[in-house]
C-alpha cells in the first residue's frame, strides 16, 4: 500500500504539477483564484481516494458526484499532459533547429494560443467521450471449428468483459446488456473477468439483473484483478448470486463446449489464494470439445498453444481513450479483436462492457461480443 501511494503522488501529482505550470504560465493566477486553483488541483488529486473512503462509508451520493467529477478530471489531465509534452518536444526541436537556421524560431508554438487550442479539443474529446461511453456495441465474429461434427449445429457464445458495476457503472449498463441478450438468445454467457469495481451494499442487488436471462449451456466467469481489489469473498458470492459458475483453474462441459477459466494473477499480490494454472484446467474435461480458455488478461502462454480452440480475454478496454491504446497495446500486444495463434488456437480481447476510471470511452466502444461457432 505504501510503494501504491508512492507512485499514486508521485505520477499523478507531477502531472497536476505540470499543469499548475503550464497554466500559471499563461494567466498567473493571484490571490483568490490561485488559492481556488490550488484547492480544486488539491481535491481532484486526492479524489479518487477520498471517493474510496466516501464509499466505504457508506456516502454513496457524494461519492458517485465526487467521481463523476474526479474521473472525468483524470481524462482531462491526462490529455492535457499528452497535448502539452507534444508541444514542449516540438518547441525543442524548433530551438534546437534555430540553432542552425535562425527562422526555424517562427515555428515556435506559443503558450497562449496552444493553452486555447488544448482546452477546445479536449472539451470536444470530452463531450464525445462521455456519449461514446454510454453506448453499447454488439460485435458479431464469426468461428468455423472442426472440434463441431456436422450435426451439432452452429452454438451462439456471447463474451462480456470489464464491467466495472460500481458507482458510475451500474442499472442502466446492466439493462443494456440484458436487453442485448434478450434480442440476440445466446446458448451461452461467459463474463472475462472485472465485472464489479468495489463491494459495498448498494451494488449487490444489481447481481440479480444477469437472472433475467437463462442461456440453456449456462453462464460461467473467470475473476479479474477488480474482483480481488474489491474483496474475493464478496467478489465471488456476488458473481454467483447472478447466477455464474466462476471457473477457478477448472473446466466445466457445457454442451458441445468445454470451458476452462483460471484466475487473475493479482491474487497473489494481494494475498488470496489464486488458481492460475491454465495446464491443469485445459487437461480436464473431454479434449475432443470445442475448448474455449477464459483468462481476464490477454497474455499467451506458449505451452498451451493446440489446447485451446479460443482464448476470450479483457482488461485491456483497448486503452478505453485514445491515445492511450498506443502504450497499452505495448504491453498488451493483443489489445482487441480477434487474432489467429499457432497450432490452430485464436485469442479474442473483448474493448470492455463499461468503464473503469474515466466515465469516458474515445475510438474505444463498449462492447457486448456475439460468437456464432459453426462446424
Amino acid at each position: 500500500m505504501i510503494l501504491f501511494m508512492l507512485v499514486y503522488f508521485g505520477i499523478y501529482g507531477s502531472m497536476h504539477a505540470y499543469l499548475f505550470w503550464k497554466i500559471h504560465q499563461v494567466l498567473q493566477p493571484e490571490g483568490l483564484f490561485l488559492a481556488a486553483f490550488t484547492g480544486f488541483l488539491l481535491l481532484m488529486l486526492n479524489g479518487p481516494i477520498l471517493v474510496r473512503i466516501l464509499e466505504r462509508n457508506g456516502q454513496i451520493m457524494p461519492a458517485t458526484v465526487l467521481a463523476w467529477i474526479s474521473y472525468t478530471w483524470m481524462a482531462f489531465l491526462l490529455w492535457f499532459w499528452f497535448l502539452a509534452v507534444i508541444r514542449d518536444l516540438f518547441n525543442i526541436g524548433v530551438r534546437i533547429a534555430a540553432q542552425i537556421a535562425p527562422d526555424a524560431y517562427r515555428l515556435i508554438i506559443h503558450a497562449r494560443p496552444a493553452l486555447l487550442v488544448s482546452l477546445v479539443l479536449i472539451a470536444l474529446a470530452t463531450i464525445w467521450g462521455l456519449v461514446e461511453a454510454r453506448g453499447l456495441t454488439v460485435e458479431h465474429v464469426t468461428i468455423k471449428s472442426g472440434a463441431f461434427s456436422s450435426t451439432s449445429g452452429p452454438v451462439k457464445v456471447a463474451q462480456i468483459s470489464d464491467i466495472h458495476i460500481g458507482l458510475i457503472e451500474g442499472q442502466r449498463r446492466l439493462e443494456q446488456i440484458v436487453a442485448i441478450l434478450e434480442r440476440e438468445k445466446p446458448d451461452i454467457l461467459l463474463c472475462t473477468g472485472d465485472l464489479i469495481d468495489g463491494m459495498t451494499p448498494h451494488t449487490n442487488h444489481l447481481s440479480k439483473a444477469f437472472t433475467r436471462y437463462d442461456p440453456p449451456l449456462g453462464k460461467f466467469a473467470v475473476t479479474g484483478n477488480h474482483e480481488f481489489y474489491a474483496g474475493l469473498r464478496g467478489s465471488l458470492a456476488f458473481m454467483e448470486e447472478a447466477g455464474f459458475t466462476v471457473l477457478r483453474g477448472t473446466s466445466a462441459q457445457a454442451g458441445p463446449l468445454r470451458i476452462a477459466g483460471v484466475d487473475d494473477p493479482a491474487g497473489s499480490r494481494t494475498g488470496e489464494a489464486s488458481y492460475t494454472d491454465e495446464a491443469a484446467a485445459l487437461a480436464m474435461g473431454n479434449g475432443s470439445s470445442f475448448t474455449i480458455l477464459m483468462k481476464h488478461q490477454p497474455d499467451i502462454t506458449t505451452r498451451s498453444l493446440g489446447q485451446f480452440d479460443l482464448q476470450l480475454s479483457g482488461h485491456t478496454h483497448k486503452g478505453q481513450i485514445f491515445p492511450f491504446n498506443f502504450p497499452v497495446k505495448l504491453r498488451h500486444p493483443y489489445i482487441a479483436g480477434l487474432y489467429e495463434l499457432d497450432s490452430g488456437s485464436r485469442i479474442y480481447t473483448s474493448r470492455g462492457t463499461g468503464t473503469w476510471g474515466p466515465p469516458l470511452r474515445l475510438l474505444a466502444p463498449a462492447e457486448v461480443t456475439i460468437f456464432t461457432i459453426n462446424p
